[in-house]
């Protein structure tokens, strides 16, 4: 005779099977489904170690969503295994003789349904409570499938504990026990636990000898706070059924969240006795160890479950576990590799080992092992991600783009994705294609203002001013006080010399965050560009009274002095951003370069700008200053070898370092050169007088000198 399922528990499968698609969403109920419910814990079969994997990941989630639903379900187990058929259909066997319902016992099952707030879900319950009620010879059965009664050894947790000792109870007493245990149940399932666990006392009153009953009554007592009633129920249960391993497990449970750790390993060693081979209860005992921070005994408990089941990859797992907790590295190195070489597709074995070699700073190894789970699980994308991350980290761009296009090409409908291979593109510069991953990422989560703001960013660096500021427009649009949106938008209308409207969108971000010192620098820097330089050293000083010591302020209204001509107050600023940062090169730089201007401190300013350079060779705008310096000592052969120079370094044209390489070519006797230089000076910036004065009298020198030359050739 094949046991039957509880009643609640085919209650809430029935209901996670009709909803399965909407809690967890179509990718995943197409590669798991749900199985059966036990004591809380959902099974649930996955059709690939890949989903396998992710779905472990994903397990918190996932229970959150069902419990939102489902209070019946605490914990999910998944199984790798071939999805079953969907079925509705009833077996021969299960169909039962009917009898009419009093009229009495029609109005409890619609009292006890009526608790349920699911309309298809309270069709099943009603539907199954009145087949219950209407048989006897099926409350009966299912009374002992659940323990109810004990006419039959109850299966047993682990598969192979002895029988406990039957007694035989009327069917009458039974059905009752059994009809108010499903009440309970579906009271419960609504949260009213209180009332739930009334309808278990009506429950235990007709069966008073249901070890059965009795665990739940302690499980359902725990949930409502009742400590010390709930540890007396779990011992009833005990009582009645101490070859039991459930029960023990229960008062385990019990006594642990009691902090009564002696007590609860003492109920799991007497599971281990009865049941020596079964992992559940090693694995649980060696879980309350770790809870107290006591790794040995942990450990001793792992070691004498690997000695049951030497073959057992979980076991060399946790030990494996415990040794990173304890960092023996060593032996974390070689349970993790005896883990996966037992079972290649155990998912948190090579993660594990992955994650050991990373943090012993062994990034070769690390790459090496993912790459093996990747062989071992080609379809899995958690290593393809975990690889492509190392990869990121170690700055080797190139190969982690091949590994996130890989992940893009798997997942093309995961925004993350899109995300990380923008991410990837944007470092190496390949602004266009930043530009479309990012776009992709918006495309699947138009809410996601981080992906929008990264999209306007990449379209800045690709020089499409207008399409950044409609993002960052749609940005400010959704979240009004987006400062990031605020800021890059600032910045985009300084670059297209929209000053007004850079300080105003700047001047909105320091009203919504006043307390924040580098907003000042911002506004402060608008002001600059716009050559409101009062207006700069105001709101710069106010920044500086958030934070004296900023040196991003302090630097930038040394900048503004100098445009004020405040040489010694701009020295001074500059000197104090060098003591708060001896690595600030630009610092250095512009106090050399200032000297050079001035023609003052002349050596000095070679050794200032020497610093900068030895800590940025290669800045083409630090190379410029080194050769005015030059220059200005009258080491003009120097001065044009470095000028030249910081025009092939330069990021891009500078009209001043063309202005002082002209100057130098004009000093070294090459004029023609010196005008050509000055020319592309005058492009770059038409405004300036003073170049246009140096040409007309050099293009006048040229011309003097080819009259004179042609005046000589013909006498």
């Amino acid at each position: 005779m094949s046991a039957l399922p509880e009643l609640r528990e085919r209650l809430v499968e029935d209901g996670i099977r009709r909803c399965w698609a909407a809690v967890v969403g179509a990718d995943v109920a197409r590669r798991a489904r749900p199985q059966r419910l036990a004591n809380g814990v959902l099974e649930i079969a996955v059709d690939n170690s890949p989903w396998l994997h992710e779905l472990t990941l994903r397990a918190p989630d996932l229970t959150v969503k069902l419990r939102a639903r489902f209070s019946a379900v605490t914990s999910l187990r998944f199984v790798l295994t071939p999805l079953p058929a969907d079925s509705d259909s009833v077996s021969p066997a299960a169909q039962r003789r009917r009898r009419a319902l009093a009229p009495e016992e029609r109005r409890d099952i619609e009292t006890a349904v009526a608790a349920i707030g699911d309309e298809t879900l309270r069709d099943s319950a009603r539907r199954l409570l009145t087949t219950a009620r209407r048989s006897l010879a099926l409350v009966t059965l299912a009374v002992l499938a659940v323990g109810c009664v004990a006419q039959r050894p109850v299966a047993a947790v682990n598969g192979d504990e002895p029988p406990r000792r039957m007694r035989f109870v009327a069917p009458s007493e039974t059905g009752d026990a059994y009809y108010h245990y499903s009440v309970a149940q579906l009271l419960a399932q609504n949260g009213r636990f209180r009332e739930a666990i009334a309808a278990m006392e009506q429950a235990i009153k007709r069966d008073p000898e249901s070890a059965f009953l009795w665990r739940e009554m302690a499980q359902w007592l725990a949930r409502t706070d009742q400590t010390e009633p709930a540890l007396a129920a779990a011992r009833k249960a005990v009582q009645l059924a101490p070859e039991e391993a459930g029960t023990h497990l229960t008062l385990a449970e019990l006594l642990r969240a009691q902090k009564r750790y002696g007590e609860a390993e003492a109920e799991l060693e007497r599971v281990i006795t009865l049941n020596p081979s079964a992992e559940e209860p090693y694995l649980t005992l060696a879980r309350y160890y770790v809870e107290q921070k006591s790794y040995d005994r942990a450990r001793s408990v792992l070691l004498r479950l690997a000695d049951r089941q030497p073959k057992l990859a979980q076991a060399q797992f946790l030990l494996g576990r415990l040794a990173v907790e304890t960092e023996n590295w060593d032996e974390a190195i070689a349970r993790l590799t005896k883990a996966v070489e037992l079972d290649p597709d155990h998912d948190g074995a090579w993660t594990a080992l992955g994650y050991v070699y990373e943090t012993r700073h062994q990034p070769e190894d690390a790459i090496k092992v993912y790459r093996k789970a990747m062989q071992a699980n080609p379809d899995n994308p958690g290593f393809v991600e975990r690889l492509s991350d190392l990869l990121i980290r170690l700055g080797r761009f190139n190969e982690a783009q091949s590994e996130v296009e890989t992940l893009a090409e798997a997942a093309p409908r995961d925004a993350r994705v899109w995300l990380k291979l923008g991410a990837v593109y944007y470092e190496q510069k390949m602004w266009e294609r930043a530009a479309d991953s990012f776009r992709r990422a918006v495309v699947l989560e138009p809410s996601n203002l981080r992906a929008r703001y990264f999209l306007a960013t990449s379209l800045m660096d690709a020089g499409r001013d207008e399409d950044a500021r409609g993002e960052l427009e749609r940005i400010l649009r959704l979240d009004p006080r987006s400062i990031d949106a605020r800021v890059q938008l600032g910045f985009l209308h300084g670059r297209g010399k929209r000053y007004d409207q850079a300080i105003a969108v700047l001047r909105e971000a320091v009203n919504i965050e006043p307390r924040r010192p580098e907003l000042f620098l911002y506004l402060g820097s608008a002001y600059f560009r716009a050559k409101e330089y009062d207006r700069a050293v105001e709101t710069l000083r106010e920044g500086l009274s958030l934070d004296e010591k900023q040196k991003d302020l302090l630097f930038q209204l040394g900048v503004v002095y100098e445009k004020q001509q405040k040489f010694d107050d701009a020295v001074k600023l500059f000197r104090r951003v060098i003591v708060l940062d001896p690595q600030h090169a630009e610092a250095y730089n512009f106090v050399g370069y200032m000297y050079a201007e001035r023609g003052q401190n002349l050596d000095e300013a070679v050794q200032l700008i020497g610093k900068a350079l030895e800590l940025e060779p290669e800045n083409g705008y630090f190379i410029d200053s080194l050769g005015w310096v030059y220059y200005q000592q009258g080491r003009y052969p120097d001065a044009l070898r470095e000028l030249k120079r910081a025009v092939e370094k330069a990021k891009e044209a500078d009209p001043v370092i063309y202005d002082h390489l002209g100057d130098a070519l004009a000093k070294n006797g090459l004029e023609e050169d010196a005008v050509a230089a000055w020319e592309k000076s005058l492009k770059l910036d038409p405004t300036a007088d003073g170049i246009k004065k140096k040409l007309e009298e050099a293009k006048n020198r040229l011309q003097r000198v080819k009259r004179d030359s042609k005046a000589l050739q013909s006498r």
